[in-house]
Order: structure tokens, then sequence, then C-alpha cells
């Protein structure tokens, strides 16, 4: 019976052990993964530190050393965008502007009227006629000889706008004189080469633009060329 009770005691006391062992080693798992996890975490936060400290101090290397030319040419992109605006060529009424192999230009004329007629009013004729009370119409009157080698449509040449009081701006469209004399569309009428359309570039305006007495400006774009005429 001794035996018996001592061989037992001796089972449970292996399984006893056995299961203290698993158990430590469980705890031993745990814990190392704990510690793994604790170590990793504070690498990950002290490394990225280095690497934010590291970007900074790249960015701020890039921005202040910039050479002399990268700081030259920086300067001169922004005075290029300031200077957007053409510059313009001062003229004044009937004087032939040339532009070698491409175009002569006069303007012959302006003036103000509720109804603009053409040259010739013997018959049938076109005209316009501002519809608004209170409004008519300033006709500039520009010639415009082709002197390039080929035609060149009437619409293509180029337009006008006038400034009135230094403020209020204003565009037109275009009618040319045909060969009777009469108006016609400037879209379907082309000027030959070493030949002069006479063109008509019309603005509808209120009555106080052509009554008051203060300044108004002619901005005349002809192709990639600008001009400023003093109208009054």
């Amino acid at each position: 019976m001794e035996d018996n009770i001592n061989n037992k005691d001796n089972i449970n006391n292996k399984d006893n052990n056995k299961k203290n062992i698993i158990i430590r080693v469980i705890l031993i798992i745990i814990a190392i993964i704990i510690y793994t996890i604790i170590v990793v975490r504070i690498s990950f936060n002290y490394y990225s530190k280095q690497l934010d400290k590291a970007f900074q101090n790249i960015s701020f290397n890039t921005s202040s050393n910039i050479s002399e030319d990268e700081k030259t040419n920086s300067d001169i992109s922004i005075s290029s965008q300031e200077n957007t605006t053409p510059s313009s060529t001062a003229i004044n009424l009937n004087d032939i502007v040339t532009k070698d192999n491409k175009y002569e230009i006069t303007v012959i004329g302006y003036n103000f009227s509720k109804r603009i007629l053409p040259p010739n009013t013997s018959s049938f004729y076109t005209y316009y006629e501002a519809k608004e009370d209170g409004h008519q119409y300033l006709d500039i009157k520009l010639n415009y000889k082709n002197l390039d080698g080929t035609e060149i449509t009437a619409d293509d040449i180029g337009s006008i706008k006038i400034k009135f009081a230094n403020k209020y701006e204003y565009t037109s469209f275009s009618t040319i004189e045909d060969s009777d004399g009469d108006f016609t569309y400037t879209s379907i009428t082309s000027i030959a080469p070493l030949t002069t359309g006479k063109l008509h570039y019309l603005f509808d305006v209120p009555d106080e633009v052509a009554n008051s007495s203060d300044s108004l400006i002619a901005y005349i774009t002809i192709g990639n060329d600008n001009y400023e005429l003093v109208l009054r």
C-alpha cells in the first residue's frame, strides 16, 4: 500500500513539475515579447526623431545654400512677371507708322456720331446707328497697307480699345470700306500685298464720353505691336 501511495505522489509531483515548467516557459515567453515590444518602440521613437532632425537639416541647407546664379535667375523671373504689360509706342494722328516687310498704318481721324455713314451714300449703303438712348459711336479710322508677301484677312489685322478719364475702358468692332465706298465685313475681306485697306473701329459709348473734356486714349494692337494714341 505504501508503495502505491508513493507512486501516486511521485506521479503528482512530476505532473506539478511539468505544469510549473510550462507556466514558467509561458511567463518567460510573455516577458520576452513585452521586452521586445518596449525595445522596438523605444528604438522607433529614437530613430524617428533622428530622421526628423536630418530632414530639417536637409531642408535648411537647401534653402540657405542657393547659388548666386540661382538668385539671379529668381530675380529675373520675378522681374519678368512684374513687367507683363506690353510697352506701347506713342503715335499721333496722321503719323505713318511702318513695320518693315509687314505693314504701314496711319490713323487718319476719328469722330463721334449717333449714326456712322460710309463715304459713299449716293445709293444703297450700310450704316451703323447706336440704338440705346444716351449712346453714340466713336469711329476711329485707320489705313492699313499690307507690306507682307501674302494677303491678310482684315479681321486679323488687330484691335483697338479706348480708355476714358484714365479709368473706363471700351472695346471695338471693325468694319472696312469696299471698292465702292460702302461698309463691308472685315471677316470676309482680304487685303492683298501692297494694297491699302480703310478700316473703321467703332465703339458704342455713352454721350458723356463724347461730350466730356476728360482724357481719351486709344490703345492700338497690330499683331504683336502696341501703339498709344492720345485722342483728347
